[in-house]
């Protein structure tokens, strides 16, 4: 039986919980749990997760941040990522769909909202191959993804619940972490990655 993997980055500790009980219940049964873009970057090099659920705003990193040096490194550019927000401007939903998206989750949700936005994803049959253990062929991101198609399927919330998203302060900038990556020598990358991740978020402690 495969063991399917979600990564979770959010610093919300009780929304860390229900979506991780929401994916298990959908055949995520390892799920990774990170507070911070440091830490969700690390695990997700070091797992490889099948699906990662990141939210927009964060400490440190943001959720945009965090999404670009996902995309930036090879081993990870290709794991489906959904945000979750309580966003629902244009301009927000376009960076990230630009940056490589595959979907938004709006808060509030359902336990059924986010099993549609991981069929939007997967397919219904790899979401029930997912389910009962069986493998599945590994999906690759679409690089021409639709903009409007894909701002059109994440569900706006009235402008009561819609929050801004400020520029997050950062010790380090992700560009300075992404050039640490080079495909030549992916091992000593992989861990250079890691150890100035590890550095940065204790010197910010």
């Amino acid at each position: 039986m495969v063991e399917y993997c979600a990564l979770i980055i959010d610093d919300d500790v009780w929304m860390q919980r229900i979506l991780a009980k929401t994916l298990q219940s959908y055949g995520f049964r390892k799920t990774l749990l990170a507070s911070n873009g440091y830490e969700g970057v690390s695990l997700a090099i070091e797992h490889l997760p099948d699906i990662i659920i990141l939210d927009i705003l964060m400490p440190d990193l943001s959720g945009h941040q965090t999404l670009k040096l996902l995309r930036t490194i090879k081993m990870t550019k290709n794991i489906p990522v959904l945000m979750v927000s309580a966003l629902s401007d244009t301009e927000n939903l376009g960076k990230a769909v630009k940056i490589g998206v595959n979907g938004f989750i709006s808060k509030p949700f359902t336990r059924t909202t986010v099993y549609e936005k991981l069929v939007n994803i997967f397919g219904q049959d790899r979401m029930e191959k997912i389910a009962a253990g069986e493998p599945i062929e590994k999906l690759t991101i679409d690089e021409d993804v639709d903009l409007r198609t894909l701002i059109a399927r994440h569900d706006e919330r009235s402008s009561e619940e819609v929050t801004q998203e400020s520029e997050q302060p950062t010790n380090v900038a992700p560009e300075k972490i992404s050039s640490s990556y080079r495909e030549e020598d992916e091992q000593k990358t992989i861990d250079a990655i890691k150890k100035l991740l590890l550095k940065t978020k204790k010197s910010s402690e």
